[in-house]
């Protein structure tokens, strides 16, 4: 006898044999119970959780002459043993019975009455691949069916199934299957066919099937082969293409210790191994997310295998929560210019190489500042003529840290000039900076030009958003380099701050509360003394439409839910 795969060997015969969709099930097997067959429905969902199964299991439960008072085919009568070659089940592939003649010709022939059955079945498979045509040649067939015929449709892309469809089926949501529900179906096949595999392996099989079932099965049946009775951790990453946990953590090693040959090196086996790199991408992110949630005290038996949880305790030793954040953010970034480039090896270097020397770069800082710090608490001669600012200098480089008051002061300042014009055409310009060769002259900071984005702009005052926290400190140590380089791209001297996100959050809410109040905001010179800590210098006003709008219009239309 042939080999028969396992995912068609295991495929269920009744809704009780179904992983998962329990609430689909009970509902479609209660219809039928009761009579209450539709004539057409649409199942929509993720490829591997079950769509064409249910639909199968529909088929054999409604031809079924001695159905079970539990749903389940007696398996014994002309029906339920002739099914699999039975002319009354018809499969049709829409991704190559797509045009509006297929469809025609079996609207021409729904009126056959069936063979054996009661019903005649019409499964259509990745029904969304009808032509326009095609769906306006079936719609009137769907609505008003012959009495002996029922359409069960499925789709991956339920999006791109036209509204008349869908209205005329009844609609159910086929969702991915859960790691557990995975592994226990894997775990019982195993069991019956002998196949030597541990739990651990189960989970990362499961984790790679992304939710699909039937991967997950096709994927033990060629471990099963592979790995000559008894299945490795590695035949599972070898066989799938993708890059190990291990590796990962390897390479994330090589980051932190700005190791950039081995981090070439490491980008170079990927590409010459043809290893999928939206897998790894996305292998790396979960890893990350791994690493994030157990620095913030998850339960390690919640993060997969044993060898796995290891190195998820070693990569969270040598990186910070706001490192590990910063980096899942920028990957994700990272990912959406892969996907429009052919030089994806090259891009990935470039982005790891950065990413090391900026961390590298972020921790030397620190450590100065740390010295600073030390060294200013042991000098009695330490500077204090400039209650705004405090310049300390490393290699005559500039290190500059804003005060809580000159921060508020351009924060006033920016809001109390800001206007949508000053905004759009900085931002029109802005967006060729990295095009243009002036940037050459600022190589300090030309590496996070993408890494900050225009928030707020006055007459003569700037607000920026720096995209991850760990940025703040840096773009401050060289906030002088911006300031020169805006004069030079724009010809024009703006005095700049940057914010976190929590930050902006605080004062675009603060800014709206006080021009609803009443509260205008005044310019303030940064030479003038400031006497109280209360900077923005407000004076009231009357509130009225125009103010509102002067909020939208700076802030966004995504604030129009404070009106």
């Amino acid at each position: 006898m042939a080999y028969l795969a396992l995912y068609r060997k295991y495929r269920p015969n009744n809704f009780n044999d179904l992983v998962g969709q329990s609430g689909v099930a009970t509902i479609i097997k209660n219809e039928i119970l009761n009579n209450k067959i539709s004539h057409a429905y649409l199942f929509s969902g993720p490829r591997g959780t079950g769509k064409t199964s249910t639909a199968k299991i529909i088929a054999k439960m409604i031809n079924c002459s001695n159905l079970g008072t539990d749903g389940t085919p007696c398996g014994k009568c002309e029906s339920c043993l002739n099914f699999n070659s039975s002319s009354d089940i018809v499969e049709i592939d829409a991704a190559s019975n797509n045009g509006v003649d297929e469809i025609r010709d079996l609207r021409d022939k729904v009126n056959l009455v069936p063979t054996i059955g009661k019903y005649k079945v019409y499964i259509i498979d990745e029904v969304h691949m009808l032509t326009v045509q095609a769906f306006n040649a079936l719609l009137k067939t769907l609505e008003e069916p012959p009495a002996h015929v029922v359409f069960i449709l499925a789709t991956t892309e339920f999006y791109k199934i036209p509204a008349t469809v869908v209205s005329r089926c009844q609609k159910f949501q086929f969702l991915k299957f859960s790691n557990d529900e995975i592994v226990d179906k894997l775990s019982n096949i195993s069991s019956i066919e002998n196949i030597s595999v541990s739990n651990d392996i189960l989970y990362e099989i499961a984790r790679l099937s992304d939710g699909g079932l039937r991967d997950a099965i096709n994927m033990l049946d060629q471990l099963s082969s592979f790995g000559n009775g008894k299945i490795d951790i590695d035949d599972l990453y070898t066989l799938n293409g993708v890059v190990s946990y291990v590796e990962i953590s390897n390479l994330l090693v090589f980051i932190r210790n700005n190791d950039i040959v081995n981090i070439a090196s490491f980008i170079d086996n990927i590409d010459r191994s043809g290893k999928n790199i939206d897998r790894f991408i996305n292998d790396l992110l979960v890893f990350l997310k791994d690493v994030l949630l157990y620095k913030n005290e998850f339960n390690l038996d919640n993060l997969g295998i044993k060898d796995k949880r290891e190195k998820i305790i070693e990569v969270s030793n040598i990186f910070t929560i706001d490192e590990i954040s910063n980096i899942i953010f920028s990957l994700n970034d990272l990912n959406n210019k892969l996907k429009k480039s052919v030089f994806s090896n090259v891009l990935l270097v470039v982005y790891f190489v950065k990413l090391s020397n900026d961390l590298k770069n972020d921790n030397e800082t620190n450590n100065f500042i740390k010295s600073v710090v030390t060294n200013n608490t042991n000098n009695a001669n330490t500077n204090h003529n400039n209650d705004n600012v405090s310049i300390k200098k490393n290699n005559d480089k500039p290190v500059v840290k804003f005060s809580d008051k000159l921060k508020k002061i351009r924060i006033n300042n920016a809001f109390a000039t800001a206007s949508k014009v000053n905004k759009d055409e900085f931002i029109k310009k802005w967006k060729l900076v990295n095009q243009d060769s002036i940037l050459d002259n600022y190589s300090s900071i030309a590496g996070i030009i993408d890494d900050i984005d225009v928030l707020v702009v006055g007459d003569n005052n700037v607000i920026f958003l720096a995209k991850y926290d760990s940025l703040l400190e840096r773009v401050y140590n060289y906030i002088d380099d911006f300031e020169n380089l805006l004069y030079s791209f724009f010809n024009k001297r703006y005095k700049i701050v940057f914010l976190a996100n929590d930050e902006w959050i605080y004062e675009k809410n603060n800014y709206i509360k006080k021009i609803k109040n009443g509260d205008k905001y005044i310019y303030i010179n940064e030479e003038e003394k400031i006497v109280n800590d209360d900077v923005t210098n407000n004076v009231k006003m009357k509130v009225d439409d125009s103010d509102i709008g002067k909020i939208v219009s700076i802030l966004g239309e995504d604030v129009i839910s404070y009106k």
